[in-house]
């Protein structure tokens, strides 16, 4: 079947009912939308301005979060250029607005586990195959973005493939940073949760009730099982996960005193700290 390339509101698998406007592809279409609904596309999409805009913004507050200011370590237009030469292909926005934000960050390109052996690439390593750009390896396992489509490729016997049901980009890109900077915070540990955390429906709903006296949950990431927490101000992260079968949360403090605490708040978790 021919892939169109399409403009309209649309929503995405795993994020609810928010809406967003932009361009995607037939092929990323997994439900059409029926009575007036907007279309629902499966996770790895090609990202909306108010995706990319949403990601920005996050890695943004991460930088704020990590370093305890306002420091800019993006690349340079100078160096984006530069690369998009070298590639012969210029860099999809999303992609740009990554490595324009946090590009030269360590803290948020790196995981600050070195047995895990994750990165994202300096902005000199990207390179291109077939057609997809090479931004990160895991191990030995490069994810790349399509050029074209901008979704998230993934190679298997040396051949490239697209997983529909992985997260976006954008997406991606906002968990990954997140532990990324929370693997770099001066205390950071991983706790099982209990109960009701594990099993409602509702599981983000009720961590944000529970939580919102330690952390604010950001908005602009809409997973219904999971959710990205912070405080500016006291400079504290968290990514919590649900599947119906486990809970857990990884948290990053300033101090450790502020782990034991949250701990005891919530039914004594017992959290295994990060060396």
């Amino acid at each position: 079947m021919e892939v169109v390339k399409l403009t309209g509101t649309y929503t995405v698998d795993n994020c609810g009912k928010k809406e967003f406007y932009g361009t995607y592809y037939s092929s990323e279409v997994l439900n059409d939308g029926k009575d007036g609904k907007a279309p629902r596309l499966v996770q790895n999409h090609g990202a909306s301005d108010e995706e990319i805009r949403n990601m920005e913004q996050w890695l943004k507050t991460l930088s704020y979060i990590v370093h305890g200011n306002d420091i800019s370590l993006g690349c340079t237009e100078e160096q984006i250029e530069d690369a998009e030469e070298r590639l012969g292909v210029s860099l999809p926005a999303d992609m740009r607005i990554y490595y324009l934000t946090v590009g030269n960050d360590p803290l948020l390109t790196t995981d600050g586990n070195s047995k895990k052996k994750d990165r994202y690439l300096p902005i000199n390593e990207i390179h291109v195959s077939d057609g997809n750009i090479v931004y990160r390896m895991r191990k030995k396992e490069p994810f790349a973005l399509s050029a074209v489509k901008r979704q998230i490729m993934f190679m298997d016997n040396d051949t490239w493939y697209w997983e529909p049901n992985m997260e976006s980009f954008c997406e991606n890109i906002m968990i990954t940073a997140a532990i990324f900077a929370i693997s770099h915070m001066k205390h950071s540990a991983k706790g099982r949760l209990k109960g009701e955390l594990v099993s409602s429906l509702q599981a983000r709903k009720l961590a944000e009730q529970r939580f919102n006296s330690t952390f604010r949950a950001l908005d602009s990431y809409y997973h219904p099982f999971c959710a990205l927490f912070y405080n500016e101000r006291e400079r504290r992260l968290g990514w919590f996960r649900s599947n119906g079968m486990m809970a857990d949360i990884l948290i990053g403090t300033q101090t450790a005193k502020e782990i034991e605490d949250f701990g005891e708040m919530h039914g004594n978790i017992k959290f295994k700290y990060t060396e």
